[in-house]
């Protein structure tokens, strides 16, 4: 105890863990304990055998009638002799008899013969004396040892365990847990265990030379047993220790061998060369056993008793055969399992093993280092790594850290009072990681050591070296450049942006994923404590996270009184939201003069034309007409939505709740115009994956929590339950594929933007929507005609199935639509249900569009790359035949690709002179192409008179050299494409209008594909 409690103090700083193996090794000694008392408490139930009489009348059998003279018991010596003297006699009485009970009887009768053999007393007399003789010199010995032995030595303190490394390179030898799978394979090869004993019968003393060969030419079985090397393995077992035998006095042992088994043949009661069972004590010769066997047998082996009686060998445990294999072995030294080389720097040598793990480590790659080895158990930096506070969702940046304090080195015993202290062991930086955890906000970062992550998150942290450099920190994002003066000068003023850009902008964090975008749901713990599950900006729902009630977030209790607000209202579920205290609002029939007072307070205003519009749409509702607003592109037909939909619910019509399917592209800027014109609304965006959705539905649908189940699967919403937002947003898919969520609703209006998506009664969309329960239908379209009157009729038989249902009829009837009549037929027909109007009839003063076409002269190169093409499909371009329509577009689409630029050859491309930095050399970029010689001087002049600059193209990669252009001539722009959508394409359009200031000036150019998406100009054009 003494030297445990100084092993446990003495331990260095990386202890403090439960000392694994020691307690390993107890639970192992109680198990043998156990073991060892079962197998003696089996060894002491003595299974009564039956006689051969009582056998043969179990199962109705004859006796043989013979008694056993003088010269039977002289000739009949062995078990072999006996059992071919007496089988005939029995199966003469018993023709029919079985084999095994033919053995059973014969083994019967043999052992009565044994026991009434009248010679047998004298040999065994002989024997029993030798045996107490042998025991009392045994006794002798051992007090003559005991006498000898000197008093203990107080035990020295341990240090901990070392060893030396071979380093990385050396072939280790077999692990510990593999020798059971080792000694299984070798199990169906292994013979018997055999046992050779020389001499009398039992007899154990030690003999001449002389008695020795007089027993050797004696023995009858001494040639009878073949020896054979290779199929056969000799007994040097040690008994495991529940079955060790106990020692009697006067026994001996022979040769070191010590064994529960008998030492003579169990036949012939001689000795010799024996065969041992796996199952009892009892050992035969080879020639003993019936039938007769020419060497020893593979695997365990069971004597014929053993077969008789049922006894069989049983499987042992994996973990007790390994540990009686190391007991075999002797268990000199014990197995090292620990690694060969240091886990640090990957050499061998002199290594300081763990007590806990397989680890091993040279105590100068330590850090801090250790200046000896240290004293009892030590456990390694891995072992006492502290445990991560949560699971690790990304990595977001990295950092060195700062070195630990250094380690000071003791004075040597001997040294003199004048020599200098040894230098302190300095420790050296380790990495630190900037991570977000999984289910936590990002207020929640903090900083994880580099092996923390090795430890718990491995294929993450080896994700991030093979994509990051490791030698220098990635650079600081978000307001940490040199060049941003506005940045700077926030800082200086805001407090609080400094220290928010110190802890979280600068390591890649928006300042926007910090933003409270609104509170969607509460919970009460069982202390009372409030905590809110908080929706961020710009980020999906599926990344909500609950935070404390004091949780020190900007605009925190502003949010909290907005979502208790909306919660319970002010005026009671009973009265709509949108009555004031005053009287009602005229009804919608009534026509608004002037902007209503509900628009004005929003700071928005409406033209003219808009107005006029939200009149039309309310009469139209009020006259149960669903409509189609077709203004033409840019004339706002989002705003006087938005704003129609406002007026009815502040002036008391309907509380909602409202659904607006539009394009994905255009959500978020449907979600900007709600929050402008109709702050008062609980807009809802069901958009993003499955568990975004199935968020949104559990807490955004209704303030009840079992309003509908939850899970990614979409089930009905309950009929009595109220819902909770005003306007829902999502796209055209959605509609389709949560069905049953958004079907089981009844909406007040339904709004689609795009309505050209319904021209075909046949689409799936066109099928669910009008599966939906709707009081009114609004759709939103600039192109109503097209000069596609099935289309028209398919928008007017979705909006009153019950008037357009006859397609043939109607398409027959406005056959000639050029005629006068016809038309004016149409528009009589389409009046009540469709307002159209185009920007020459809204904005009388609006200059005409100029469409310009300019000529530009091709550069040499281009003039090359188009001779080329021309010469090198000559033949495709001279053939007179029908079949080269293919490769004529080909050549039409090169021809293209050389007009704009022959860089969009990758020949040419290869080819051209390029900067350090990837990207081409200006001044050859543009001097191979005449567009962008024209270009240059034109954005100069439009530059100069303050002008912004829209450029559109139909290809990719010209972007990609526009880019490398506008870098060149040193303007600010922004680009959108395919690539570019959502939020980053917003942002892309505020900041070119001025919206969201940007780092380093304006943009004043804007690249953009035409097909990019569907986004309304007035976005761009404000």
């Amino acid at each position: 105890e003494e030297f445990r409690e100084k092993s446990e103090s003495g331990s260095s700083d990386y202890g403090g863990v439960a000392k694994k193996k020691r307690r390993k090794h107890r639970e192992k000694k109680e198990k043998k304990t156990k073991r060892r008392k079962k197998v003696d408490g089996d060894a002491g139930q003595k299974v009564e055998q039956k006689s051969s009489a009582q056998l043969l009348m179990t199962w109705g059998l004859e006796d043989v009638d013979h008694v056993f003279s003088e010269e039977d018991y002289h000739t009949l010596t062995n078990y072999k002799a006996f059992s071919q003297f007496m089988r005939p006699l029995i199966a003469k009485k018993n023709p029919k008899i079985p084999m095994s009970k033919m053995m059973t009887i014969l083994g019967a009768k043999w052992r009565e013969f044994s026991a009434n053999n009248p010679f047998k007393g004298s040999a065994a007399a002989v024997a029993a004396a030798a045996a107490a003789a042998a025991a009392a010199v045994a006794e002798q010995v051992s007090a003559a040892v005991s006498a000898v032995t000197t008093e203990p030595q107080p035990a020295p303190i341990r240090k901990a365990k070392t060893k030396e490394g071979k380093g990385p390179g050396h072939k280790r030898r077999s692990k510990s847990p593999r020798v059971p799978e080792m000694k299984r394979k070798m199990k169906g090869k292994r013979m018997a265990p055999l046992k050779i004993k020389l001499g009398m019968i039992g007899g154990k003393r030690k003999k001449s030379s002389s008695e020795e060969s007089d027993v050797d030419n004696s023995s009858v079985h001494s040639s009878s047993v073949r020896s054979d090397s290779s199929g056969r393995v000799k007994k040097l077992k040690r008994g495991r220790p529940g079955r060790k035998r106990k020692k009697v006095p006067g026994e001996e042992e022979v040769d070191g061998y010590e064994t529960d088994h008998q030492d003579y043949c169990e036949v012939c009661q001689q000795g010799g060369e024996i065969i041992l069972c796996d199952t009892c004590p009892r050992a035969y010769h080879l020639v003993c056993l019936d039938p007769e066997l020419d060497k020893a047998p593979e695997g365990k082996w069971s004597c014929p008793h053993c077969e008789k009686e049922g006894v069989q060998w049983e499987a042992k445990e994996e973990d007790e055969e390994y540990e009686e294999e190391l007991e075999e072995e002797g268990e000199k030294e014990e197995e090292d399992d620990h690694m060969e080389y240091c886990r640090v720097c990957k050499d061998g040598g002199e290594l300081l093993c763990c007590d806990a793990c397989i680890s091993s480590y040279h105590i100068h790659c330590l850090n801090p280092p250790l200046p000896e080895i240290p004293n009892g158990e030590w456990l390694c930096p891995r072992c006492t790594c502290p445990v991560l506070k949560g699971r690790v969702q990304k990595i977001l940046h990295w950092r060195w850290g700062e070195p630990p304090p250094p380690v000071l080195v003791p004075r040597p015993p001997d040294a003199a009072a004048d020599e200098p202290s040894p230098k302190a062991l300095q420790g050296r930086s380790e990495r630190e990681f900037f991570v977000k955890w999984v289910g936590q906000s990002y207020w929640h970062c903090s900083w994880a050591k580099e092996l923390q992550l090795e430890i718990f998150h491995l294929v993450m942290y080896r994700n991030y070296q093979r994509k990051n450099d490791m030698d220098e920190p990635p650079p600081l994002d978000y307001g940490s450049g040199e060049d941003d003066g506005k940045s700077e000068k926030r800082k200086s003023k805001d407090p609080l942006y400094a220290q928010m850009e110190e802890r979280f902008y600068r390591y890649g964090i928006k300042p926007e994923w910090m933003a409270i975008h609104r509170i969607i749901n509460h919970s009460i713990d069982k202390k009372g404590n409030y905590h809110y599950l908080v929706k961020w900006r710009d980020l999906p729902y599926d990344q909500s996270t609950w935070e404390e009630d004091e949780m020190a977030i900007p605009d925190f209790d502003f949010h909290k009184h907005a979502y208790w607000r909306h919660r319970y209202p002010p005026g009671g579920a009973g009265e709509p939201l949108g009555w004031g205290v005053g009287n009602r609002p005229a009804p919608p029939t009534v026509k608004y003069e002037t902007q209503p007072r509900f628009i004005t307070s929003t700071g928005g205003t409406l033209h003219m034309y808009q107005l006029e519009g939200l009149n039309w749409l309310r009469f139209s509702w009020a006259q149960g007409t669903d409509t189609i607003l077709a203004d033409e592109m840019g004339l706002g037909k989002t705003i006087q939505t938005i704003v129609f939909l406002y007026s009815l619910y502040k002036e008391g019509h309907t509380k909602g709740p409202f659904l607006v399917s539009a394009p994905l592209s255009t959500i978020i800027n449907w979600e900007r115009e709600f929050q402008m014109w109709a702050p008062k609304f609980y807009v809802v965006t069901y958009t993003g994956d499955k568990d975004s959705r199935s968020i949104i539905r559990e807490n955004e649908f209704s303030f009840e929590d079992n309003a509908m189940k939850g899970g990614k699967k979409a089930f009905k919403m309950k009929r009595e339950a109220q819902v909770k937002f005003h306007v829902l947003l999502t796209s055209y898919e959605l509609v389709t594929i949560d069905q049953a969520a958004l079907g089981s609703i009844r909406w007040a209006c339904l709004v689609v933007d795009e309505a050209h998506r319904l021209k075909n009664n046949q689409s799936k969309f066109f099928r669910v929507l009008n599966g939906y329960k709707i009081d009114h239908k609004l759709l939103l379209t600039g192109t109503p005609l097209q000069n596609n009157l099935e289309e028209l009729f398919h928008l007017l038989n979705f909006l009153t199935p019950e008037r357009f249902n006859n397609l043939e009829g109607f398409l027959e009837e406005f056959a000639d639509i050029s005629k006068e009549d016809q038309i004016k037929k149409l528009h009589d027909l389409l009046g009540p249900h469709m307002l159209r109007r185009l920007k020459a009839d809204v904005f009388k003063n609006m200059p005409a569009k100029t469409e310009l076409i300019v000529r530009v002269e091709l550069s040499p190169m281009q003039k090359k790359y188009y001779k080329y093409i021309l010469t090198r499909n000559f033949e495709a371009l001279n053939s007179r035949g029908g079949g080269n329509q293919v490769s004529l577009l080909n050549i039409m689409m090169d021809l293209k690709k050389c007009c704009n630029h022959p860089y969009l050859f990758p020949v040419a491309a290869m080819e051209s002179p390029k900067l350090p930095s990837g990207a081409y050399e200006g001044g050859a970029l543009i001097k191979s192409s005449g567009k962008l010689m024209l270009l240059q001087k034109m954005l100069r002049k439009l530059k100069e008179q303050g002008h912004r600059v829209l450029i559109f193209s139909q290809m990719t990669k010209m972007l990609d050299l526009l880019e490398d252009f506008l870098d060149y001539e040193g303007y600010k722009y922004e680009r959108i494409d395919g690539g570019i959508t959502g939020t980053l394409r917003q942002e892309a359009i505020d900041r070119f209008n001025g919206m969201i200031p940007p780092l380093g000036g304006h943009p004043w150019s804007l690249c953009s594909l035409p097909r990019s998406g569907v986004w309304p100009v007035s976005e761009v054009l404000p």
